[in-house]
């Protein structure tokens, strides 16, 4: 947010802030001042969901340090379908309404960089809609795993440990797809030697063979 701001501005902006901490399995939603307010992660993961008119939830991204929630909300207080729950302990910077657009209104840097927000936002729902259209649910498996590799992955003798902190119905509500069908998908994948099930862990051992597999598959779901 305050990435193109003067070093020394952007000091003076951060000491008004103070980080809040929150333990795993905490919600914010509509019932909350969720809307008053965005956060910037400092630590820990989140998942942002979307509540159908059915009562089902629908995982639409799970986000990691330095990246924000809270900002569709904040713009839009009739989103009130928007949730986020924390995945692990997570400590983020809430950045009050107000205060925003009063650095909104100074600062013409921080405008561009709440701009630039919105356009990777919609890039990214673009990206996953077109995934889901043309990608096997295969392909959209492989490159979720991929996804998670990279930004959440913990390197373990060769390997890569992944979706400990998502348990595999979420992860099907982050594809698309029936949580028996990840399932099949992920018992399939381990026959061929890709990956490795261990408890609620997946460990990739041939990530190139996953990449083959999800040469076609888009990118990350669209944050909140």
């Amino acid at each position: 947010m305050l990435a193109k701001t003067d070093p020394v501005a952007a000091s003076v902006m951060a000491k008004r802030l103070q980080p809040t901490a929150f333990p795993p399995g905490c919600v914010l939603d509509d019932q909350d001042d969720f809307g008053m307010r965005l956060y910037v992660i400092v630590s820990g993961k989140v998942k942002v969901c979307c509540r159908r008119h059915d009562g089902q939830q629908v995982v639409l991204a799970v986000l990691g340090p330095s990246e924000i929630f809270g900002a569709i909300t904040l713009f839009d207080p009739e989103a009130n379908e928007l949730s986020v729950t924390t995945l692990t302990d997570v400590v983020a910077v809430p950045i009050e309404r107000r205060q925003l657009l009063r650095w909104m209104a100074e600062r013409q840097e921080v405008t561009d960089q709440v701009l630039r927000l919105f356009a990777r936002w919609v890039k990214r729902t673009t990206d996953s809609l077109v995934d889901v259209a043309f990608s096997d649910t295969e392909r959209r498996i492989a490159g979720r795993l991929l996804l998670y590799s990279q930004r959440f992955g913990r390197q373990e003798q060769g390997a890569v440990r992944v979706l400990q902190d998502l348990t595999i119905t979420d992860f099907a509500r982050l594809v698309g797809v029936a949580p028996k069908t990840v399932d099949l998908t992920l018992l399939d994948f381990e026959s061929r030697g890709w990956i490795r099930m261990d408890g609620d862990s997946v460990v990739i051992v041939d990530g190139q063979a996953l990449r083959s597999m999800s040469a076609m598959s888009g990118a990350e779901s669209p944050g909140a």
